[in-house]
Formats: structure tokens, sequence, C-alpha cells
């Protein structure tokens, strides 16, 4: 009797405790040497960090066994560990909705080492409470329940009444043992399903990918951080490549897979390899984008004429041939050649009019001057006296008109018209410097002399108008004196004078 209700007990215990008839045991795994447990029928299989498990390992499930690749782990000192199987359908638990009660009963399943070959074994007990514990330099939050396992266990879920897993073992002494929490355990579900996803876009993409490898410590990675902010930038790469970020402290697993030991590094597989970051420029240049950049053809630009310019373009058209019009500009314009003739014809005859006149002149005095000495009077010499003045008159007016004279206006051609330039445009890239605050007034030595003249001046004619005003007036001097004394300026003897 008392055989068979052992073996009934430890059916209960492989079987889901919400409902009979789903396997739990099935779901629970070997993972090299830890244990670990299903929780997608993808086959995301999770055990804890502190196992220092490989990249690739094998999973060992009831009926079959298959090789996975990591493809999460947490940044804590110790967390969960997620791999991703080969293939699909896989039996597994679902990760719990919500974390579990203190005082809540649970159970743990793994495969603890033995002697000979490893088996499936469970035990439960109440969960004590949460806390947070170190480990390895650093802490994570963990569940404290009352139960007891083995060497091997470690990694093995932490299952809530409902057949959920909400906790991976992590150690354990002679009474209780402690469980990785149930939101590291979510957090990770999450972040390997994203990445997996990710990862499944990326393969329909033809573009490469751009491995950026960084950390948070790195000067030159986060000023490319901060450059790839910038749209236009960004867009060059992403139009090139598929970029990838990989922060070496929290994935090194894969900056040893391509053999990454600086950063940043910029790495194409099977392509250029670029290492350190100097500025934009030099980083397209290594990556081949601004060599193809440069070597496409310039756009296209389609020139709008102004509806002005189409304007006086039509309306030449319709009047005159361009043929035409060049004939007519040609035979208005006067050849040099004919402009200077005319300019020296005009000078020459001005010249010999003015020696008529001169000589004109002369003959004028002179017959006057016969005239005094013979004694002659009456008209003859009134005669020529007035053509004298008649003569000078005419000089004078010739002269007038040739200071005063100016060429006809001629209407400038469209070649001779100047194009006007538009107005230069002055931006001032940086604010004047600050200018120095002189506190005090400097006056020229002529202008201090002015007020010197202008003050004496004022007192001479207060102390005229005023008699009684002449001791302030010497008492005013007397300090003027005294701070001019004082600043090294000694003024003329003649200025106390009275």
């Amino acid at each position: 009797m008392s055989r068979w209700f052992f073996v009934i007990l430890a059916t209960l215990a492989v079987i889901d405790p919400a409902s009979a008839g789903t396997v739990i045991g099935d779901a629970v795994v070997q993972v090299e040497g830890c244990s670990g447990v299903c929780v997608d029928p993808t086959g995301l299989v999770l055990t804890a960090r502190h196992c220092r498990l490989p990249e690739t390992v094998t999973v060992r499930f009831r009926d079959q066994t298959v090789t996975a690749y990591r493809v999460y782990e947490c940044d804590e000192t110790e967390g969960p560990v997620v791999y991703d199987c080969a293939g699909d359908g896989y039996p597994f638990r679902p990760v719990a909705a919500t974390p579990p009660r203190v005082g809540e009963r649970v159970w743990t399943y793994g495969y603890p080492q033995g002697r000979g070959r490893r088996e499936l074994a469970f035990t439960s007990g109440p969960l004590l409470r949460w806390s947070t514990f170190e480990y390895a330099g650093g802490h994570f939050n963990g569940n404290v329940v009352r139960c007891v396992a083995r060497p091997g266990w470690s990694g093995g879920p932490l299952i809530n009444g409902r057949g959920e897993v909400c906790g991976l073992l992590s150690s354990c002494d002679q009474q209780t043992s402690v469980f990785i929490g149930w939101s590291a355990v979510r957090d990770a579900v999450t972040a390997a399903q994203e990445r997996i996803e990710a990862s499944a876009d990326a393969d329909e993409d033809e573009r490469p990918t751009l491995y950026v490898f960084g950390s948070v410590s790195c000067r030159p990675c986060r000023q490319f951080r901060s450059d790839f902010a910038d749209r236009e930038f960004a867009a060059q790469l992403q139009k090139r490549f598929r970029i990838e970020f990989v922060d070496v402290d929290k994935r090194p697993e894969v900056a040893r897979r391509f053999g990454v030991t600086e950063v940043p590094t910029f790495l194409v597989p099977g392509g250029p390899r670029v290492t350190g970051y100097v500025g934009r420029e030099s980083l397209l240049n290594a990556l081949g984008i601004r060599g193809e950049l440069t070597d496409r053809p310039p756009p296209e630009r389609t020139v709008v004429p102004d509806d002005s310019e189409e304007a006086e373009a039509g309306k030449t058209s319709d009047t005159n041939d361009p043929e035409d019009v060049e004939t007519e500009v040609a035979d208005r314009k006067p050849p040099a050649s004919a402009t200077h003739h005319s300019e020296t014809s005009t000078r020459d005859r001005t010249s010999a009019t003015d020696s008529r006149l001169d000589r004109l002149n002369a003959l004028l005095q002179t017959a006057l001057s016969l005239t005094t000495v013979l004694g002659a009077t009456g008209g003859v010499a009134g005669l020529i006296a007035a053509g004298l003045a008649a003569c000078n008159a005419l000089r004078r007016r010739r002269r007038r008109i040739g200071r005063t004279g100016r060429d006809p206006p001629v209407a400038p051609t469209s070649a001779q018209v100047p194009t006007p330039e538009p107005p230069a445009t002055v931006s001032v890239d940086a604010p004047p410097p600050p200018q120095a605050i002189v506190p005090e007034t400097r006056f020229a030595p002529y202008e201090r002399d002015t007020f010197a003249e202008a003050f004496a001046w004022a007192e001479a004619e207060l102390a005229r108008k005023y008699p009684g005003s002449v001791g302030t007036l010497e008492s005013l001097r007397g300090l003027i004196d005294q701070y001019l004394a004082a600043r090294g300026y000694r003024p003329p003897a003649s200025r106390n004078e009275p």
C-alpha cells in the first residue's frame, strides 16, 4: 500500500500542479553540466549565468538532443542566460505573468549530479522572502525558498501553482535555496525574442551588416553615437549597411567571435574593418561610401527664367531679328576714328578764330596809338576805340562758351549699360570682444586750453557782474589747482595772475 502511495506522489510531482496531463519534466533540460528550462515552442532555453557556459551548447531534452546558440546574457553578475535551439516545436513552460507571493508554495525541478546517470528531480517549499544578494562583486535580486537542491541543479526552474516559470536556481545551503528573481527572467525572455525577430528581419534585408563595437567608457565611441544622431550622416550609413551596435561589456562573446580587441571597431563580415574613429569623413572614406557619393554625376538642374526676362525676350523676338538688332546697334555707334577726327577739327577751328581775334586786337591797339600820336580826334578815334571794345567783348564771349559747352547726350546702348551688382552682405560670425570701460573723460591738449580760456572768461564776467563772488571764485580755483596738482599737472604761471 505504501509503495503505491509513493508512486502516485512521484507521478503528481512531475505533472503540472494546476492541470494534470501537461508534464513539466518534458520542458526541463540539461544544459551541459547545469539544468535549464524551455519557455517557448521555438526552443528558447533559460539557465543561470554562473554556470559560465560557452556560446554554443548541447541541450538534452527527454527525447532528443539539440544544439543551441546563445542569444542573450544578463548584465549583472548573476542572472538568466538565453539559448536558442535549432528548429521549433519543443515542449515548454511559459513565464509567469506576475511574481510569486511571500508564503506561496512553489516547486523546483532539475538534473542534479549523481554517481551514474543524471535523473530529473524535484522539491517544493514556501517562498520565504525577496531579497538582494551579492555575488562575484555584484548583486542581483532573488527569492529565498525553504527547500534544498543539489549540485547540477543550477539553472533549474522555479514553478508556481499554475505551472509557470517564476525563477531560476542560483545557489542553496542546508535549509534554503536562492532563485533568480521573476523580473530578471521576464526581461531576459523579452530581450531574446526581440533580438531573434531583429535577426529574422536582417536575413530578409540584402544590405550587409555593419557591426559597431563600442563601450560606454570609450570617448570616440560616444563621439560616434553623437554624430550618428545626425539624420544625414545616419542616412548615408544606413543606405549602404544595416547597423548593429555591440557593447563589448555586455556582449563579449560577439567581440570574441569577430576577434575584436579594440574599440571602437567598425566591421563588415567579409568586408572592410575600421579601428578607431576620428570623424565622419574618414569613416565614410574607409567604408567606401564617400567615393560612391563623389563618383555620382551632379543632379540635373532646370533653370526657370524670370517672368520679366521672358517678357523682354518675347518682345525682342517679335520685333527684331537678332542679326538685324546687331546691325542696327553697329550703325548707331559712331566709329572711333570719326569721333576723334571731329574733336580734332573743332579744336583747330577754335584755335584759328582765337588767333584772328588776337591779330585784330593788336591792329586796333596799334591804330589807336597812332591816332593818339598824330592827334586825330573825333570820329576816327571813336571808331577805333569802339572796334577794340567789340573785339574784346567777342573774345570774352567765346571763352565763356568754351568753358560751359557740353557734348549733346547720347543714349547708351545695351552693351554700354553696366550690370548692377547685388549689395554686399556682411555677416558677423562672432560677437565683438568686450570693450573696456573708461571711468573718466580724457581731453586733448587743445580741448583743455579752450576750456581754460572759457573758464577764465566766465570767471572774469562773474567778478564783473557780481563783485561779491570773487572770494567764491578764488576758492573754486584753488580747489581746481589742488586737484590738478595731485594729478601731476602744473598750470602755467600766467593762469594765476589777476
